[in-house]
C-alpha cells in the first residue's frame, strides 16, 4: 500500500516521525536551553539522523532516501 505521493506508507511515516523528532529536539533546545539553530542546521541534523537510522536497519527510511 502507498500513500497519496506513492511512497510506501511505512516510509512516509518512518520519515515523519524522524522530522517531527528532530523539530520536537529543536523546540525543547529552544525552550529549556536557549540554543537556536539555523534551519540550515536543522536541515543537517535531519539528515544525519536519517543516515543513523538507515545504518541501524530503519528500511522504509532507506527506501525513500537512498538514491542510487
Amino acid at each position: 500500500m502507498t500513500s497519496a505521493a506513492g511512497m510506501p506508507k511505512k516510509s512516509a511515516a518512518a520519515l515523519c516521525m524522524l522530522i517531527i523528532w528532530e523539530i520536537w529536539k529543536e523546540r525543547n533546545a529552544r525552550t529549556f536551553d536557549r540554543k537556536e539553530e539555523s534551519t540550515q542546521g536543522l536541515m543537517a541534523k535531519i539528515k544525519n539522523e536519517a543516515n543513523a537510522w538507515m545504518m541501524a536497519g530503519a528500511k522504509p527510511l532507506a527506501l525513500v532516501l537512498v538514491r542510487e
